[in-house]
């Protein structure tokens, strides 16, 4: 027990330490935080699908919180620019091993997503396949939060092989439903997890009579 307790209030110093680093670049979190609590539940929902461990669970947290610090330099490069970051700052306090893994998921939580081996990043022994797991979570949970919309009110049901998702928004429908059912975010998960993911996206007031 008390190595249990060790261990949580490391990963808990190392998520504060993250959070830190991040609101340094980005000013605030609340997208970060967000994507954050999507994300573990995403994983909880899904930890019989992925066979993840508690180790890879804290790392897609780290990742929610980091993945967008790049956005310090501008949109248009800020996954490589967070990677880089992730690289050469010495700040945070993570092994290599660690490090080379966020900057990897940082890098790639947007845009095309490179074949096992030729990301040029992750070296041998780095667990490559459990990483492209972590990274299909944090690409959909990235997804179901935006800066441009008011946040959600999520709905996410796990039955069988379908993950259903249901995205309660208080305006803007359209615009809305262009945003977070764009089929490419959820792509990875669907095939890693063999998923089906179907994404609904509401009015609010619909949730008072459901």
């Amino acid at each position: 027990m008390p190595q249990d307790r060790r261990v949580g209030n490391h990963s808990s110093l190392k998520e504060h330490a993250a959070a830190t680093y991040a609101r340094r670049q980005l000013k605030q979190l609340d997208h970060e935080r967000r994507v954050l609590v999507i994300a573990s539940k995403l994983f909880d929902l899904t930890e019989e699908l992925h066979g993840l461990n508690p180790r890879d669970r804290r790392l897609l947290r780290l990742a929610a919180l980091l993945h967008d610090i790049g956005r310090r330099f501008g949109e248009k490069n800020h996954p490589a620019d967070g990677a880089r970051m992730i690289e050469e700052d010495g700040y945070l306090p993570l092994t290599a091993r660690q490090r080379r893994a966020l900057a990897y998921l940082t890098r790639y939580h947007r845009g095309a997503v490179p074949r096992l081996g030729f990301d040029g990043i992750l070296r041998d022994g780095d667990g490559r396949k459990s990483l492209m797991k972590i990274l299909a979570l944090l690409r959909a949970a990235d997804v179901l939060d935006s800066r441009q919309l008011h946040p959600p009110t999520l709905a996410i049901a796990l039955k069988g092989s379908r993950l259903s998702i249901n995205c309660f928004v208080q305006s803007d429908l359209n615009k809305a439903r262009r945003v977070f059912r764009r089929r490419k975010k959820f792509r990875l998960l669907e095939e890693l997890l063999d998923l089906k993911v179907e994404v609904a996206v509401e009015r609010a007031h619909t949730v008072a009579h459901a």
